[in-house]
């Protein structure tokens, strides 16, 4: 993708002129960024259409500042650091926001990661907002295969975008990079990020076709970093590593954020351009709703 010099920031008159019509932001649990080392799976894997979306669509890093799953989805949701000390105690949510506007919103999620996308990214909410619904997809069990998880994820998404033709923000959790890699299997985890790169680029078509926008991130690595290398002892645990940040749609392919392109598709040269604090701001700004002062991320575009 060459360095378009006009960017994202061309498009902010437009962004202000028409929200986005369908926003589907797309959750890779697990998926951290970190140079390529014999730990690494995500490096390891073969995704080509991952590749090619980092090269044709915007894409940068952001950064958390703790390990805490639960903190990170609530910075994600409430446009907070993740060490604030104002954890669950957030003036607003970026759900909560999206009900006050009028906005149908749908959650799909494995229950493994139900609390994280609903109960933390809510800012501590336990019922639902005015508009929003869950479609939770139960979790294989330690000693079943994660396959078809991928599937029922996949499955549910295609059914939200043909038959809730009223939603227009769809949060959705694809986590089987964590799963895997939460498993200790090596192999495992490399040949689940593979099947996660399928399973995108039949994602990307389906809301492509809606002309919809779409937000790729993660609010935590762990297949990155699969076992110390000082001690070569497994290690299943969410890292603290930067995630990537990828925003497509037909109106933004070939544009960057001001970034020059990462070198041989290789995002781990790339400094982070933001934090998990400002994806509540991006989502807002994409559907044109003001930013409350109480969220201290700012939007990537």
């Amino acid at each position: 993708m060459e360095n378009d010099s006009s960017g994202i920031e061309d498009s902010d008159k437009q962004t202000e002129q028409e929200a986005a019509r369908l926003l589907f932001c797309l959750f890779l649990d697990g998926f951290g960024v970190a140079s390529n080392n014999e730990a690494n799976a995500v490096t390891a894997a073969k995704m080509p259409n991952f590749y090619n979306y980092i090269r044709d669509y915007p894409v940068t890093l952001l950064s958390g500042k703790t390990k805490d799953p639960r903190r990170r989805y609530w910075s994600l949701g409430c446009g907070l650091d993740d060490d604030s000390d104002k954890f669950l105690q957030a003036d607003t949510c970026l759900s909560a926001i999206i009900s006050k506007a009028g906005k149908k919103q749908l959650k799909i999620v494995a229950s493994e990661q139900l609390a994280g996308l609903s109960l933390f990214f809510n800012n501590g909410q336990e019922s639902l907002y005015a508009g929003e619904k869950i479609d939770c997809i139960s979790s294989p069990a330690m000693d079943e295969t994660l396959r078809p998880l991928g599937k029922n994820i996949l499955r549910s998404i295609e059914n939200s975008l043909h038959k809730n033709s009223e939603v227009q923000v769809i949060f959705a959790s694809l986590a089987l990079a964590h799963e895997a890699s939460a498993r200790g299997d090596f192999k495992e985890t490399v040949n689940n990020l593979e099947q996660i790169d399928k399973l995108l680029a039949k994602i990307i078509k389906l809301v492509i076709n809606k002309n919809g926008l779409l937000i790729i991130t993660a609010p935590y690595g762990n297949a990155e970093r699969t076992k110390d290398l000082a001690t070569d002892w497994s290690d299943k645990n969410p890292t603290a590593n930067p995630v990537p940040f990828l925003l497509i749609g037909n109106k933004y392919q070939g544009k960057t954020i001001g970034l020059a392109d990462p070198l041989d598709g290789d995002l781990s040269v790339l400094a982070p351009a933001g934090s998990l604090a400002d994806f509540a701001p991006t989502v807002l700004t994409l559907l044109n709703i003001d930013v409350p002062e109480s969220m201290t991320g700012e939007s990537l575009i």
